[in-house]
């Protein structure tokens, strides 16, 4: 049974600024950038017979984290469209006490119900899932071997809605019961009869020197 790491990708610098970035082609921060290479670390331990494949959302905060985590491997991350970010609309860029200060009342309707309502001129949660669910079919199908380890790098929403599609949990419900840090590593395995497992989710214990720091920086913990 293959295993897939699904990643988020490292801060973003509108990540730091909490600013919704769907779309928009944001790169990473140089603190992004550190938490790729410690993620790229720890994925070497797990794949001692190396990595089949990488596979990347065309975004550059993606890609950059895919080529960080392809360093050494040989590999060229693969770009696939379907694991783009979901589309944000009106709101990309915009922080959320901006957008409740916008248009109050389409911001609660959606946070009542990301699977079903989307921002202004946006994607919901379910039309994101509806081009995700095949990419991840063929996945399983070109990757069935037993011993086959998969990186995909993608983003918060998408990474959220995959463990909820595993999960067999509404795609509404992805913003409510589903936390996804950035450099997050979550782990799914393929079976035979094509459904999934999860093994893992939104794991950053390999962050932890990183947040050490930066809480002895702030004098907090």
């Amino acid at each position: 049974m293959a295993l897939f790491y699904f990643v988020r990708h490292g801060e973003s610098e509108w990540n730091a600024e909490e600013r919704l970035c769907g779309r928009t082609d944001v790169a990473l921060s140089d603190a992004g950038r550190r938490q790729a290479a410690r993620l790229a670390e720890r994925l070497r331990a797990p794949a001692q017979s190396g990595t089949d494949a990488i596979y990347t959302s065309p975004l550059r905060r993606t890609v950059e984290t895919a080529e960080i985590i392809a360093a050494g491997t040989g590999l060229k991350p693969i770009v696939d469209e379907r694991l783009i970010e979901l589309n944000y609309g009106a709101w990309e860029g915009m922080t959320f006490a901006e957008i409740m200060e916008l248009d109050g009342d389409a911001y609660r309707a959606w946070d009542a119900d990301p699977g079903t309502v989307a921002p202004p001129d946006g994607e919901s949660g379910e039309q994101a899932l509806a081009r995700v669910v095949p990419f991840l079919d063929e996945l399983a199908v070109r990757h069935p071997a037993e011993r086959d380890h998969v990186v995909v790098v993608s983003h918060k929403t998408i990474c959220r809605l995959i463990a909820c599609h595993v999960l067999g949990l509404a795609p509404s419900e992805y913003r409510r019961r589903i936390s996804m840090d950035n450099a997050a590593l979550n782990i799914i395995q393929s079976r035979p009869e094509r459904d999934w497992r999860l093994i893992l989710l939104n794991d950053t214990s390999h962050l932890a020197p990183i947040h050490t720091e930066a809480a002895s920086l702030n004098g907090t913990f």
